[in-house]
């Protein structure tokens, strides 16, 4: 069963005076899917918002909403609700009141009002809290009653400007398994601005990432990751070590490539980036690389080194190894199984590699990175 698109923005761009915050952006977004624009500050993620949402014009362009052209349709008459940064809730009001704000000004009954906001504190798990002072609540449950008066308008799409970022880090990684659960419980759909690359991984179907007011590649978490369309994106998605490569063959659907620090490898051609020239650069996660104090066996390419640098993160140890032909330190990461460090400063090393685990990036860079 194919799902119809609920938004489509055609040609839009935003103009303030001569400065373009975004640009010439084209996006189909699915009925009932969790989709965040990602990217950094002043990439023009929120502009998009705020223009899906009513608040702001187009320069140019169309924004549709379940078939319908936006234009010159307020904010209060689109089928959107907005969850902001701050909540905004108002503090002289109690939870119910808070919720029920919106209804009342549309002309709702009492008990038809009594009804949905209760319903929609149930689903933000704030029953019978109604009668809670605002000033009472904590940062959680303040962004709880947010979303509840957002959900209680039953809109078909909500809107999220970085709704999580007031909150701790702890509390923050809770409110996002707890928001992608009620996204697939409720079947509305989610759209989300953020600019922390592992929120918008954890909850989104698909990611839209934005650099300089421009929509740079739109694609499911695993492919972003796997597959980004160039080196911006695969800096921007997690960590990443680049490696200089040569092209010596290309098969088809794979490339025979020579890498100063770890010799001839055969890997896969990215299918979403420019493949052009000899001069190309690659991709190494940090996790895809076996870090040992013996040459290790059973990997396509090694290469000996010193480690020059150990971070301890809890969770997993990063290990920035010297070798001979790479022009700084290569990233390992490895998982702390034993709540142990292996490797100290100064320790040789050897790095094995996968030929599947190397992402081709394309025709290098020539600007600085």
């Amino acid at each position: 069963m194919t799902t119809k698109n609920i938004i489509q923005l055609q040609g839009i761009e935003k103009r303030f005076g001569k400065f373009v915050a975004v640009s010439n952006l084209d996006l189909d977004l699915r009925e009932g899917e969790f989709f965040s624009l990602l990217g950094p500050s002043g990439c023009g993620k929120t502009t998009a918002l705020r223009m899906i949402a009513g608040f702001q014009e187009p320069s140019a362009g169309k924004v549709i909403i379940d078939g319908e052209d936006m234009a010159g349709i307020p904010a209060n008459s689109r089928p959107t609700n907005m969850v902001f940064q701050s909540y905004a809730i108002f503090p002289h009001l109690n939870v119910g009141n808070n919720v029920a704000y919106g209804l009342r000004h549309r002309g709702i009954s009492k008990s038809e009002i009594n009804t949905r906001v209760t319903e929609a504190l149930e689903m933000v798990e704030l029953g019978g809290l109604q009668e809670r002072g605002a000033t009472e609540l904590s940062g959680g449950q303040r962004q709880r009653v947010a979303l509840a008066r957002a959900l209680v308008m039953r809109p078909k799409v909500l809107l999220l400007d970085e709704p999580l970022s007031a909150l701790d880090k702890k509390l923050r990684e809770q409110m996002q398994f707890e928001m992608r659960h009620l996204q697939r419980e409720l079947g509305i759909t989610f759209v989300m601005v953020t600019h922390d690359q592992y929120e918008a991984m954890t909850m989104s179907d698909r990611i839209g990432v934005m650099f300089e007011g421009r929509l740079v590649q739109v694609d499911e978490p695993s492919t972003l990751y796997a597959k980004p369309c160039n080196k911006d994106i695969a800096s921007f998605i997690g960590e990443m070590n680049f490696l200089p490569a040569r092209v010596e063959a290309d098969t088809g659907d794979s490339l025979k490539i020579s890498v100063p620090c770890f010799g001839e490898m055969n890997i896969l051609k990215n299918p979403n980036v420019v493949q052009t020239g000899r001069e190309i650069e690659i991709g190494i996660r940090p996790e895809q690389l076996e870090i040992s104090a013996q040459k290790p066996e059973g990997y396509d390419s090694m290469v000996a080194g010193k480690i020059r640098d150990v971070a301890f993160y809890g969770e997993n140890v990063h290990y920035h190894v010297q070798v001979e032909g790479a022009d700084r330190p290569i990233a390992a990461s490895v998982p702390n199984y034993f709540h142990t460090v292996d490797h100290r400063p100064g320790d040789p090393v050897w790095l094995g590699v996968q030929s599947a685990s190397v992402i081709d990036l394309g025709q290098r860079q020539s600007k600085p990175q």
